[in-house]
């Protein structure tokens, strides 16, 4: 499902670039210095502005997963933001985070990776040379490990 949906995004924009696809969908994406502990956030606003903050610490492949993933929560997520996390602490946060994980992977990760290419590679050399984080790997093709 969360395949279907981004390729949908995908075919719709003819994009996979989550900064692009943020300005498509008028969803403002923002960079911010968030301190050490935090990378980013989705808010949606009480009159339904959207906004994506991203850590100005982060390097720019972070920052692309970041936005890829909160990106995930804007689409996937639509009753939820930042504030939802807020006042309901006791929610399970660990399934919309591994959704979120799913969208960034299906969005950044193509499905015609060359094999030969990457036959010979384990999942951290895969994640070095695409610039994601390995879980998106994993997500991706469905590793277990």
């Amino acid at each position: 499902m969360i395949k279907d949906i981004v390729q949908g995004v995908i075919d719709l924009y003819m994009t996979r670039d989550p900064f692009e696809l943020c300005n498509c969908l008028d969803i403002e994406s923002m960079l911010n210095d968030l301190g050490d502990e935090i990378k980013g956030f989705f808010q949606r606003t009480p009159d339904g502005y959207e906004i994506i903050h991203i850590n100005t610490r982060l390097s720019e492949e972070e920052r692309r997963y970041i936005c890829a993933h909160e990106l995930g929560h804007a689409i996937l997520h639509t009753n939820m933001s930042i504030g939802f996390f807020i006042e309901n602490k006791l929610q399970i946060r660990n399934k919309y985070e591994i959704e979120a994980d799913r969208f960034a992977a299906e969005l950044l990760i193509e499905d015609n990776l060359d094999s030969k290419e990457f036959s010979q590679l384990n999942v951290e050399q895969i994640s070095r040379c695409l610039c994601v984080p390995e879980k998106l790997i994993i997500y991706k093709f469905n590793l277990d490990i």
